[in-house]
């Protein structure tokens, strides 16, 4: 049977690259999910077409490793835009890779985010005026980590 009304698949608009600085890691240790740990957000700068800022120390990423090596991640922090309003960012995802690349992870090595897959889905909070479309936007982004922290690439669903 044929719907006149059949929504379309979205699409994707590119909106902002975050570059995550991080600390090293701190280890709560294993639970009956798996190992946690918690890596403290230490800064970095977001840049786009519309957005640049600044991001703050102070925000964290949990982790919850699996038996499997599938990484929970749900990270929370915020920025300082260029114009001076600041926006918190919930990003919750996961990262999954095969056991000699996780390794290569592990040990801080350069692997290429084609080797893995990280994705998750950020979503922001920002005060009334020029961002608060934010708040009422679905978002998704890419994951690759890099030597000092990750790099996040977002995209706006259409």
């Amino acid at each position: 049977m044929e719907t006149p009304n059949k929504p379309e698949a979205p699409g994707l608009e590119y909106f902002c690259d975050f570059h995550v600085r991080v600390g090293p890691p701190q280890i709560v240790g294993e639970t009956p999910r798996g190992l946690r740990r918690v890596m403290p957000i230490i800064g970095g700068w977001v840049e786009g077409p519309e957005i640049k800022g600044t991001i703050l120390s102070g925000g964290s990423d949990w982790q919850l490793v699996h038996q499997d090596g599938i990484v929970e991640l749900k990270a929370r922090h915020q920025f300082i835009t260029d114009d001076g309003v600041t926006i918190s960012k919930t990003n919750t995802g996961f990262r999954v890779t095969p056991p000699h690349v996780a390794a290569k992870l592990e040990r801080g090595e350069q692997v290429a985010a084609s080797e893995y897959y990280f994705r998750a889905t950020p979503a922001f909070e920002a005060p009334a005026g020029k961002y608060d479309w934010m708040n009422h936007t679905i978002f998704v982004c890419t994951g690759a980590k890099e030597a000092n922290g990750v790099l996040i690439r977002i995209w706006k669903v259409l």
